[in-house]
């Protein structure tokens, strides 16, 4: 591609405050728009639920996806060139405080009816996998708003979601004067962190945009980045993680 060329990179749909789409904003957008801006290209986004995201770019309509990592580049059989680590989830299990589940182990969801994220069975490995295929209670879903909403008004036991996805849009739902979001809640660390980069179609673009991230990291922008989305309207408090500087 010529430098000044446009850049179709399919990002998620519903992903505040790592993507949110209506403003062309959010955590992974800077990360990659700071990224490429100094070799020339002009980000064009394009929003789309997990699965499309895949399929968009197996059908060779983007350029780069986004949410990409080995499980999944593995998983739908993805050709092309993996960046390095660009920013990680941190997913737990949620669960309303009152039942008083004490959860320490993956396993024991399957007691329960749990609501995932779509490609969650795909996305966090082998284990997780073996965990929900047989699971009798278990959906997922690509709307994160209702996965939220759907915990609180008591649908399922446990949703398994990143913690400032959740954080985000249960102040969304309390906003809108819902009083069900007051409710105390639990989490559980049963999954850890799930780092995720870009899938490119070039590898020299994938090699040009690795060069820049850990310019980002050390040049400190990388931590910028993710301060400016640490008093959004969510009142959410979200820190760089601490990633390898390739």
């Amino acid at each position: 591609m010529k430098a000044n060329e446009k850049l179709t990179v399919a990002f998620g749909e519903v992903l505040a405050p790592w993507v949110l789409a209506g403003d062309n904003k959010g955590i992974i957008i800077e990360i990659f728009e700071s990224a490429v801006a100094p070799l020339g290209y002009e980000v064009t986004p394009i929003y789309l639920p997990y699965a499309r995201r895949i399929n968009a770019y197996q059908m060779g309509l983007v350029d780069v996806a986004s949410d990409m990592n080995p499980n999944t580049i593995k998983g739908h059989n993805l050709v092309g060139f993996f960046s390095d680590i660009a920013y990680s989830y941190e997913n737990f299990a949620f669960s309303l405080q009152k039942r008083n589940f004490h959860f320490t182990h993956m396993d024991q969801l399957k007691n329960y009816s749990l609501l995932s994220w779509q490609d969650a069975a795909i996305h966090l490995g082998a284990e997780y996998a073996k965990m929900v295929k047989n699971h009798p209670h278990y959906s997922e879903t690509f709307d994160q708003y209702n996965q939220v909403k759907m915990l609180f008004l008591e649908r399922y036991d446990v949703v398994q979601m990143d913690a400032q996805i959740f954080a985000y849009y249960r102040a969304k739902i309390s906003e809108s004067n819902d009083k069900i979001s007051i409710q105390q809640v639990d989490r559980f660390p049963l999954f850890g962190a799930s780092p995720n980069g870009f899938m490119f179609r070039t590898k020299k673009l994938r090699d040009a945009f690795n060069e820049q991230l850990t310019h980002l990291k050390t040049s400190g922008e990388y931590a910028n980045i993710f301060a400016r989305y640490s008093m959004d309207s969510a009142k959410t408090a979200i820190q760089a993680p601490e990633l390898p500087i390739n």
